[in-house]
């Protein structure tokens, strides 16, 4: 059973990382969602179920977009990351009215965020803690899976690209001289129009392996 979103009353695998751009505003497109267990800056013994999305280019190339956390009790809180991030792939800023209308699905082991906090804070037989993928992610039914969105980038004193947390916005909307927002193949359309996004260079590291 999927988890309805609420109103506002960690380390992964392995880095998928493989896009490498300038800063500026990218057009990607959902990929993936993994769960995993991360903790307070200041006070690591504070923990915390955190999401890493993974969005798509044009050309194939994936971004890890890290340290994205679920907010408690998957309240849809306005100033999270987590609701910049659904926002901007729904098409606008979400509200609690909206909550009812995006679930998540964890599988059928994980019914709340209570389930979920236990889940990842296990350790697995290879001594690491445990991580999971998200198996949906529906707004009103529809899956924002392969749903695009501009993503702002900069780069970090590693020379890595990373995404503020207000950094997604959504597609423009139609009606101007726009090119057709990129999408993974296979993915669903986009509802909305992108302007064309700045070339992007590669990184051939490979994706890690995923499971729970």
């Amino acid at each position: 059973m999927a988890i309805s979103m609420q109103s506002s009353k960690g380390q992964s695998s392995g880095d998928t990382n493989r896009f490498e751009g300038d800063p500026g505003t990218y057009v990607f497109a959902l990929k993936e969602i993994i769960i995993d267990e991360g903790s307070d800056f200041d006070d690591k013994t504070k923990t915390f179920p955190q999401a890493r999305l993974v969005w798509e280019d044009q050309d194939g190339d994936t971004f890890s977009d890290s340290f994205v956390r679920i907010p408690l009790g998957f309240r849809l809180n306005d100033k999270a990351k987590w609701t910049n991030r659904l926002s901007a792939l729904v098409g606008r800023p979400l509200t609690d009215d909206d909550a009812a209308r995006v679930s998540i699905d964890l599988g059928p082991d994980i019914q709340s965020y209570d389930d979920l906090a236990a889940a990842v804070g296990e350790v697995t037989d290879s001594g690491r803690k445990a991580f999971l993928k998200v198996l949906a992610l529906d707004f009103d039914g529809e899956s924002l899976f392969g749903r695009a969105a501009q993503l702002t980038l900069g780069v970090n004193a590693k020379g890595y690209n990373t995404c503020a947390a207000a950094g997604a916005s959504p597609m423009p909307t139609s009606g101007g001289k726009k090119k057709k927002a990129p999408v993974a193949t296979g993915e669903t359309e986009p509802l909305m129009t992108a302007p064309s996004a700045p070339p992007a260079r590669r990184n051939p590291s490979g994706d890690a392996d995923y499971g729970y």
